[in-house]
């Protein structure tokens, strides 16, 4: 830019006072002057092709910025898919083995009664067959119907319960339960209900 002013402004002093220069003084003066505005022409191309690699520059950073953005983008999506197929491997894992908690404690439920109804059994038998009898798998023959006990429930309450419609007496039910007056009962324990005919 400046030497663009210099040369602008020889031109200038050479139009105003042209005729204070000699022919030679005013071709040295023009040949400077033709020699800056080839130095800025120079300037101005190297300038250009600056700024044309500058460019190609930017452009290729720009490029290489949106290739590593998608390749995280799809490091994402694909480290979300890997959580979500782990998570939901995890979740059948947890369905499995709770059913198969479930399967085992009511297998062992069920041998737990039938254990039950053994001792249950044998008991009977030793009491000399008190409360009616039994078949081997522990079911009375005798007319009746099992109560399973609530929370709160005594004997008391579930006779008074059946007392009007089957006849049942606090009696009758301790004696098919062997059970006595100073039994306890709980949630979840299961009666036989004895019916009078």
């Amino acid at each position: 830019m400046r030497l663009l002013l210099v040369a602008l402004t020889a031109v200038f002093l050479v139009g105003a006072a042209g005729c204070e220069f000699s022919n030679s003084e005013k071709k040295r003066i023009e040949a400077a002057t033709a020699a800056d505005i080839a130095a800025m022409r120079d300037e101005v191309a190297r300038l250009r092709v600056d700024v044309e690699s500058l460019d190609r520059e930017m452009s290729r950073a720009d490029k290489a910025v949106r290739g590593e953005i998608e390749a995280l983008r799809k490091a994402l999506n694909d480290l979300n898919a890997a959580s979500a197929r782990r998570t939901d491997e995890a979740k059948a894992a947890l369905a499995a083995k709770i059913n198969e908690i479930e399967r085992n404690r009511i297998k062992d439920k069920n041998a737990l009664n039938e254990k039950m109804d053994a001792i249950v059994a044998e008991m009977h038998k030793a009491l000399g067959g008190a409360g009616g009898a039994t078949t081997p798998g522990g079911r009375r023959t005798e007319k009746g119907f099992e109560h399973t006990v609530t929370e709160g429930e005594t004997v008391w309450a579930i006779a008074a319960k059946y007392r009007d419609k089957y006849g049942t007496t606090v009696k009758a039910i301790l004696e098919a339960n062997n059970l006595t007056s100073t039994s306890t009962i709980h949630p979840g324990d299961t009666l036989w209900i004895p019916v009078k005919e």
